[in-house]
């Protein structure tokens, strides 16, 4: 008998519409009208969003046949070089809803939170403020 061929959920996708559902739900006005997305978009021509949370899944090992760390990065842009008052403010929420990114919902990968870095302050010529932070996410496969 054959182990089952296992996929991971795309961790991008999930990750963008959890953030996307859960700072909507947050009373902090920071946490209004904030663009969560997968790409910088302005490097194609459009305009700076006010409020942006990139995420990024830089992969990493398989722990067994149905579970792999992955490594996500997290980037939030926002206020400016000079008032990054809503970049810190929107990175601490951002942070801190990590923790409840883990759940038992069969449409959720997410098993648990092993790491986290950040936010950190990142010094670039744009006219957004980033803080970027890093999570360690244990995640389950599916059988095929």
């Amino acid at each position: 008998m054959h182990d089952p061929t296992v996929i991971h959920t795309d961790l991008e996708l999930f990750l963008t519409g959890w953030y996307r559902a859960r700072l909507q739900e947050r009373p902090e006005s920071v946490c209004r009208d904030v663009e969560v997305d997968t790409w910088e978009s302005w490097a194609a021509g459009d305009p700076y969003p006010r409020r942006l949370l990139l995420i990024r899944d830089d992969s990493g090992p398989a722990t067994s046949l149905l579970t792999a760390d992955r490594t996500v990065g997290l980037s939030v842009l926002a206020g400016s070089p000079e008032n990054p008052k809503d970049a810190v403010d929107l990175a601490a929420i951002v942070h801190a809803l990590r923790t409840e990114i883990p759940s038992t919902d069969p449409d959720n990968p997410v098993s648990a939170v092993t790491g986290a870095f950040g936010p950190h302050s990142v010094t670039e010529t744009q006219p957004r403020a980033r803080r970027y932070m890093t999570f360690t996410l244990s995640v389950v496969g599916k059988a095929l």
